[in-house]
């Protein structure tokens, strides 16, 4: 498992690193949250503005350093929808995944990310799922919004951590965090990501450019299962995800 870079003091070159970086973010995020934007009123599919959050996570990582090596290719599915289930090591999972796995996906997202200007509205054009952890109500019909995706053809990814992790180290999965894959049937493909956490860290504005290295594992169904085999499912997934980060 990696380490964490964060030093006792702050080089200089990583002060020029981060203003450089939030600079850009400034820069390119109306670039391509503004037609995201727009194409949601054309596009209900949301898929059009999806291709620009894509294109927008490419340039971010381009121009600040971040390479994304993705592994295990080969273990997406082309022909039909699937759940990714990732650990969660930072910000930059987001650009990540968004940017650089071989199919468009969405997510679920606080609600309140979706009014943050240009970013929240291209969320919100290319339908990602809102979601009020402290509304069960709210949270039960975000669910079944996600089933009902993924059983149109949508993939969805899931982050079972329920937040970033603090330290680098993969924690518990929440209980019931598989229920999307479960109830639409679909499978569930691990993903692995190592080197987000020591680009930037939890509660950490410092940025550093650095290599990330995103593994996707193979497919598991979920029909069909047994009960012994729904029951242990939660921890053979997070196992998987373990694994293919060493």
């Amino acid at each position: 498992m990696q380490k964490s870079k964060e030093k006792d003091r702050i080089a200089l070159s990583d002060v020029v690193h981060t203003v450089f970086f939030w600079i850009s973010m400034f820069i390119i995020t109306p670039l391509f949250g503004t037609p995201g934007t727009l194409f949601g009123a054309i596009d209900f599919s949301g898929d059009l503005s999806l291709l620009c959050g894509r294109y927008w996570s490419r340039t971010v990582c381009f121009f600040n350093g971040v390479r994304v090596e993705v592994r295990g290719r080969e273990n997406v599915l082309l022909d039909r929808a699937q759940v990714f289930v990732s650990n969660h090591q930072g910000y930059f999972d987001i650009f990540s995944l968004m940017g650089y796995l071989p199919v468009q996906i969405r997510w679920f997202s606080k609600r309140v990310l979706f009014w943050i200007p240009f970013m929240g509205w291209t969320m919100s054009a290319a339908r990602f799922i809102s979601i009020d952890r402290a509304d069960i109500k709210a949270s039960y019909k975000a669910l079944m919004e996600a089933v009902a995706k993924v059983k149109k053809g949508k993939s969805v990814i899931i982050f079972p951590e329920g937040t970033r992790t603090p330290d680098g180290e993969v924690k518990e999965f929440k209980k019931g965090s598989l229920l999307l894959a479960q109830r639409s049937g679909a499978p569930i493909v691990p993903v692995s990501i190592s080197g987000s956490f020591d680009v930037i860290m939890k509660n950490s504005g410092i940025f550093r450019p650095g290599r990330i290295i995103v593994t996707i594992g193979k497919p598991i169904e979920t029909a069909n299962l047994s009960k012994e085999e729904q029951a242990g499912l939660l921890e053979r997934v997070r196992d998987q995800i373990i694994k293919n980060m060493e």
